[in-house]
């Protein structure tokens, strides 16, 4: 069977299992190829919430990772992760090259922090991370302000070619929107929505 496409799993260490494993499963059975890609070659520590359930074994670090190669990143997130990626200048310089190319750009829960600092989100609306109550040292919020997006509160937030959503407890919603956005992909059509 020959791939639909490549996907770039952004992950560094502390990243959420639930938002990387549960899209990886949807996207691969939907016929997409799904490549982990961190700032080094160790394997990354898994996280479910607070604790440690793992190690992640790596494909590529990121100075070997071309954007013209995926069709699709995914950036789960987790409470390290996104924030060790947003630190890495090629992450940063690897998502706006991808979002240059019009890729999907999808991420969750803290995985919106990536989007952020990566300065993809001016005028764009935008969700992530919003238990800021219980983690405000967490909070994506006022990151995502100061790039210059506008923050909604929704399950999952699709706005041309960046899909975002707060929780893992969304990610149906999540992945749905991801595999009708490459869905309508394979079929491009140049509208633009207002």
């Amino acid at each position: 069977m020959t791939s639909k496409g490549k996907i770039a799993a952004l992950v560094a260490d502390g990243f959420q299992e639930e938002e990387y494993f549960l899209p990886k499963a949807a996207l691969q059975r939907a016929g997409f190829e799904v490549e982990v890609i961190s700032i080094r070659r160790e394997p990354v520590e898994i996280y479910s919430f607070f604790n440690s359930t793992g190690k992640l074994d790596i494909h590529k670090i990121i100075d070997d990772a071309n954007p013209e190669d995926y069709v699709c990143v995914l950036i789960p997130g987790g409470a390290k992760s996104p924030a060790l990626l947003a630190d890495n200048p090629k992450v940063r310089k690897f998502v706006r090259d991808a979002n240059a190319r019009r890729a999907l750009l999808a991420a969750i829960c803290r995985g919106s922090l990536l989007l952020a600092k990566s300065d993809v989100v001016r005028g764009k609306r935008l969700t992530g991370f919003s238990l800021t109550d219980q983690y405000p040292e967490l909070a994506v919020q006022p990151e995502a302000e100061a790039a210059g997006a506008t923050w909604v509160i929704a399950p999952v937030v699709v706005e041309g070619n960046l899909i975002t959503s707060p929780h893992p407890d969304e990610a149906a919603a999540f992945i749905g929107a991801i595999l009708s956005s490459l869905a309508s992909e394979e079929h491009p059509s140049h509208h633009t929505k207002g």
